[in-house]
C-alpha cells in the first residue's frame, strides 16, 4: 500500500512539473518568438498528460504492482548471476571474495555496483586566440567554408532541422551581441555549451534510475572543459579521440594500465552534434558479446558523448542507451528497450510483438531486462580492477 501511494505521489508531481515546466516554455516562446519553444512546451504539457493517465490506470489495474513483482524477481536472479561470477573471479581468494559480496551487496543490502561517475558540460569560448592571429578561434571556425560550424546554430538562432534541434545555453551574451561578435569578429565575451547543467542533471538523473536495472548505482558528479579542436564541437572525429582530447581518457595503446584504471569510472561528455544524425557514440574497452551472441569489438579507449534533442520524452535516456554501450550492450529491436536505435545503419525493428502493451500498460517506459544486465556483469567482472569490486565507490 505505501509503495503504491508513493507511486501515485511520484506520477502526481511528475505532471506538475511537466505542466509547470510546459506553461513557462508556452509563455516565454509568445513573448520572445520563438515558437520552437512554443511547440516545446505545448509537447511537454501534452505528454504529461498523457503518462500520468496511463501511469494512474497502470496503478489502477494493478499492473504497477506486476512489474514490481517482475522487478524483485529479476533482481534476485541477478543477484544469483552476479554470486557465480565472483566466485569464479575470487575463487583462490576468499577474502577478496567476501569484500567483493558485501561491496556490492550481493547476499544483504541494497544490490548494486557503486559507480561515480562523471559527466562533462563541454564549452566553446568567443575570446579563445591564437597568439599567432587576432581574429577569435570561434570566429574563424565560422568563417572556414570546410568546417560545420556555425555559431548561430551552435547558440540555437538557428536550427538545421525543427526536428533535430537540441537546447544549446549562450552565457554572458544575447542574440545581438553574438551576432554583432560575428560581424565585428570579435569584441564579445561569452560562452555557448551545447546542453544546459538542468538537461545535463535530467539525463544524469534518468540514466541513473534506470541503471539500476543493471546492477549498477550511479551517483554522477559535473563539471565543465572547453573544446578547443573544431572536430570535437561538431563531432567529425572517433569517440577514441574525444574521450582522450576531451574526456582526458587513457589511451590502451600508450598505456594498458591507466586505459584499465578508468573503467570503474564511466565518463561521458556533451557535443554540438555529429558529422550525421547521430545522438551519442560511445567506446568500450573490452571485446564483448551482445545478447544476440555476436561479437561486439571493444576500442583503445573507455567514454561516451551524448547531444541534446527534444523532446525529453524521447531522448532523456540517450546517456543510459551510451553507457549501456560503455559496458558491451549492443542494440536491440522494439521501442520498448532503451538499447533500441532508430539508426538505419543498425538494421533495428522499432516495433516488436511486446513494444506495444509494454509502453502503454506494463512498463510504461523503455528499460533493459535481465539477459542484458547479466551481460553487462560478465564484462564487469571480466574486466574491472580488483579494487574497483571490492571497495564501494560511494
Amino acid at each position: 500500500m505505501t509503495r503504491t501511494v508513493c507511486v501515485v505521489v511520484s506520477i502526481l508531481v511528475n505532471l506538475i512539473v511537466a505542466l509547470a515546466v510546459g506553461l513557462w516554455d508556452v509563455i516565454a516562446g509568445i513573448f520572445t518568438w520563438d515558437w520552437e519553444r512554443v511547440w516545446d512546451g505545448l509537447v511537454s504539457i501534452v505528454g504529461g498528460v498523457i503518462v500520468a493517465v496511463l501511469g494512474l490506470l497502470r496503478v489502477g489495474l494493478l499492473l504497477d504492482t506486476v512489474d514490481f513483482v517482475r522487478e524483485e524477481v529479476q533482481e534476485s536472479r541477478l543477484r544469483d548471476h552476479v554470486r557465480g561470477l565472483l566466485a569464479r573471479r575470487f575463487a583462490r581468494d576468499p577474502e577478496s571474495l567476501a569484500a567483493a559480496l558485501r561491496a556490492i551487496g550481493v547476499d544483504h543490502g541494497a544490490f548494486g555496483l557503486r559507480l561515480l561517475g562523471r559527466a562533462t558540460r563541454t564549452f566553446v569560448r568567443s575570446e579563445r586566440t591564437d597568439p599567432d592571429r587576432s581574429v577569435p578561434e570561434l570566429v574563424r571556425w565560422h568563417e572556414d567554408p570546410d568546417l560545420p560550424i556555425d555559431v548561430r546554430v551552435l547558440a540555437g538562432y538557428d536550427s538545421e532541422s525543427f526536428w533535430r534541434r537540441g537546447r544549446p545555453e549562450v552565457v554572458g551574451a544575447d542574440e545581438t551581441q553574438v551576432d554583432a561578435y560575428l560581424r565585428d569578429r570579435g569584441g564579445r565575451s561569452f560562452r555557448i555549451y551545447p546542453m544546459s547543467e538542468r538537461t545535463l542533471r535530467h539525463k544524469t538523473a534518468v540514466c541513473a534510475e534506470r541503471s539500476r536495472e543493471l546492477g549498477l548505482i550511479y551517483r554522477f558528479e559535473l563539471d565543465e572543459r572547453e573544446v578547443t579542436d573544431p572536430a570535437h564541437v561538431v563531432l567529425t572525429t572517433t569517440q577514441d579521440a574525444y574521450d582522450v582530447d576531451v574526456l582526458g581518457r587513457t589511451d590502451e595503446r600508450v598505456d594498458p594500465v591507466g586505459a584499465r584504471a578508468d573503467l570503474p569510472v564511466p565518463h561521458a561528455g556533451t557535443v554540438f552534434g555529429y558529422g550525421g544524425t547521430l545522438i551519442g557514440l560511445s567506446a568500450h574497452l573490452d571485446d564483448a558479446v551482445g545478447v544476440d551472441g555476436m561479437p561486439f569489438p571493444g576500442s583503445w579507449t573507455s567514454g561516451v558523448s551524448v547531444r541534446d534533442r527534444v523532446p525529453d520524452l524521447i531522448y532523456e535516456y540517450v546517456l543510459a542507451h551510451e553507457l549501456g554501450h560503455y559496458f558491451g550492450l549492443t542494440h536491440v529491436d522494439g521501442y520498448h528497450r532503451i538499447m533500441y536505435t532508430a539508426n538505419p545503419d543498425a538494421g533495428t525493428e522499432a516495433i516488436r510483438w511486446w513494444t506495444i502493451p509494454s509502453l502503454l500498460f506494463l512498463e510504461q517506459q523503455p528499460k533493459f531486462v535481465l539477459e542484458e544486465a547479466k551481460a553487462v556483469w560478465n564484462y564487469i567482472v571480466a574486466g574491472f580492477p580488483t579494487d574497483a569490486l571490492v571497495s564501494r565507490a560511494h
